[in-house]
């Protein structure tokens, strides 16, 4: 009888995104009217038709033109923001800064173009789309992880430059290593640039020997750290006492006021 119900409904709307809606995650307004208010029994069924085809007609726009689109905001938002990935400037700068006005304007063409389409028509089932939201992250993920890789190598050959991007949600074991090498071999320049960037990011934080940061051969070295350095991170007392009696006057001033800057 539900069935039948349903067909009567979609019989008035042939054009309201019938391919999108034929999934039944795609229509979260109708599941709960059928669940809730249609009758099971035959006779409760045919009484209640006058009140169930007009309020399956508002489920079906409901989710047709409200549940559904809301349901694929992000992925169209996924689907453009492809464009701007895999953006090699370190070895096309040029080309790659020329294309980016044909970016700009090709982006909210190609956000609008798929959030119609997939309000329309059923391009995957929601597994599928979990699975692709999934694999998204993974490449993500990797970009991430390599761009942070190339940034502390650099940064390991002297270079003085900004992490650009967000490093990955876990550092892998090269990443600890690369991490430690860009400390070690750096100039004082790169290592106030390690840990300025560190102090911005919590999982480069907790891999950042900070003692050894407040101990640095550099006056303008442990000026920053004093600056930088997370409040939840203990500090010796010992260390702090040292770094009150700083050869540089301004390590030591900054020192005399360092808990009170934590609190």
């Amino acid at each position: 009888m539900r069935r039948v119900l349903r067909v009567l409904c979609l019989a008035c709307v042939p054009l309201l995104g019938g391919c999108a809606w034929t999934l039944r995650e795609n229509r979260p307004v109708w599941n709960a009217f059928e669940e809730n208010l249609v009758p099971e029994s035959p006779t409760g069924f045919l009484l209640a038709l006058p009140v169930t085809v007009p309020l399956g007609l508002v489920s079906i726009l409901a989710d047709t033109f409200v549940a559904h689109p809301l349901q694929v905001v992000d992925d169209a938002y996924h689907d453009s923001a492809d464009l701007w990935r895999n953006i090699d400037l370190e070895h096309a700068y040029y080309t790659e800064a020329g294309i980016v006005p044909l970016r700009a304007v090709a982006t909210p063409v190609w956000y609008l173009l798929s959030f119609l389409g997939r309000s329309m028509f059923a391009f995957e089932s929601p597994a599928e789309r979990d699975a692709r939201r999934v694999e998204r992250q993974q490449r993500h993920e990797r970009q991430a992880t390599a761009a942070t890789l190339r940034w502390l190598r650099r940064l390991a050959n002297g270079a003085d430059e900004p992490l650009r991007g967000r490093p990955p949600a876990e550092l892998d074991d090269e990443l600890r290593a690369a991490l430690q090498r860009a400390f070690a071999a750096g100039t004082a320049l790169g290592r106030i640039r390690l840990y300025t960037e560190c102090a911005d990011e919590s999982v480069l934080a907790a891999e950042v020997d900070w003692a050894a940061g407040l101990a640095d051969p550099s006056a303008v070295v442990r000026y920053r750290v004093l600056q930088v350095i997370p409040g939840a991170v203990p500090v010796a007392e010992e260390l702090l006492l040292r770094l009150r009696q700083d050869p540089d006057e301004a390590v030591r001033g900054l020192a005399s006021q360092f808990r009170a800057r934590q609190r």
